[in-house]
């Protein structure tokens, strides 16, 4: 996640600065591991006679449309910026440059970081060292359902909804309110809307003031309600109360960082009365580090249950480009037969759902507890 939040700021600076880049005229057979952003020093060996430069970088001896006014022996520092279509580098010198005409070359830029910046820095940092290495799971006390779904349909839609209210996507439903694909009282549904100033107002007057969530008003409720707890040591608590972040809100903020560096999503709580579940919401394939190209981000979700008859089961479900894959398991090994002998059955009601099922497997697992 960090090395694409440097290439998508490196490509901005290139896009709108436009500094001469420097491409590579054919891709060496061993793979490049350099990351966006990463600064090499690269000596030129020779000119050739197309007017381009033979260049040692590294251990790479690559071919390179270096300024005319360059001379074998010459060092020259280069910043990696891409490896796709082709390699690409840019001089660094050019960068700082557009970067900022005070900028010397080989000086380090002046930054400046906003309070929000800061703040969620610090949220990151609190979360590193914690040394979780899974996201925090929301917690439900009160049951989703009043009693056992006859309904496959609406527990479906019960269950989306528990996940879409949560408030870790707030702030894309904000954008999908300002285009017009939200209403305001779904939005105010949600944790952080809760706490907005306009909660109080009836759907009624909503509607007809059709009003956004004012970021400043916000802010000042932040100021004034910001809890004791709030108000720990380090940059949390001097940033505190500059921040548009309600004091109750914090820790939703944090889970929303988690979930996105980790790329998954737990829940936990009781689906009816007396029936817990854990549930799992996952983006494979990017977050393992997958190598080659036909090495996707595909979704995953995951349900965990202890029912009274079959007793602990398990499903998940890969969701690739090419189709679905179920995977069913069970801890008693009857369920796992009868999961078995209603195999043809699954497969069937998924392909009239529209649903193409790649694999289907159950197995056999450990008791959990």
């Amino acid at each position: 996640m960090i090395h694409n939040d440097v290439l998508n700021q490196l490509q901005l600076l290139i896009k709108t600065s436009a500094p001469p880049l420097i491409e590579v005229a054919q891709t060496p057979l061993e793979e490049a591991l350099w990351v966006p952003g990463q600064r090499l020093t690269a000596m030129v060996l020779t000119s050739l006679p197309n007017g381009r430069f033979q260049v040692q970088v590294g251990d790479m001896a690559l071919d390179m449309n270096l300024p005319r006014n360059t001379q074998p022996g010459d060092q020259v520092e280069l910043t990696f910026v891409s490896n796709q279509p082709r390699l690409t580098f840019a001089l660094t010198r050019d960068l700082l440059a557009v970067a900022g005409n005070n900028l010397a070359f080989g000086a380090k830029p002046q930054v400046t970081l906003s309070d929000s910046v800061r703040y969620l820095g610090a949220l990151l940092q609190k979360i590193s060292d914690q040394a979780e290495t899974q996201a925090t799971p929301l917690n439900k006390t009160a049951p989703l359902l009043s009693a056992a779904p006859s309904d496959i349909k609406e527990f479906a839609a019960s269950l989306r909804n528990t996940l879409s209210q949560s408030g870790l996507f707030y702030e894309s439903h904000q954008a999908q309110w300002v285009a017009g694909e939200r209403r305001l009282t779904d939005l105010l549904q949600e944790p952080q809307g809760k706490l907005s100033p306009l909660n109080p107002a009836t759907e009624a007057e909503i509607a007809q003031k059709n009003l956004p969530v004012s970021p400043g008003a916000g802010a000042e409720i932040a100021q004034k309600n910001a809890p004791v707890s709030m108000q720990s040591d380090g940059l949390l608590a001097q940033s505190a109360s500059r921040m548009p972040v309600h004091g109750e809100a914090v820790a939703l903020v944090q889970q929303q960082l988690q979930t996105l560096d980790s790329r998954q999503l737990v829940w936990q709580g009781q689906v009816w009365q007396g029936q817990p579940m854990e549930w799992r919401v996952e983006e494979r394939g990017a977050r393992e580090g997958g190598q080659g190209d036909e090495e996707m981000p595909h979704w995953q979700t995951s349900l965990r249950l202890q029912l009274p008859r079959l007793g602990d089961v398990q499903a998940t479900l890969a969701f690739i480009p090419q189709g679905l894959r179920i995977d069913l398991g069970a801890a008693d090994a009857g369920t796992a037969e009868v999961m078995r002998g209603a195999q043809d059955k699954l497969r069937s009601s998924m392909e009239v759902s529209g649903l193409k099922v790649l694999a289907m497997s159950v197995e056999s697992h450990e008791k959990v507890g």
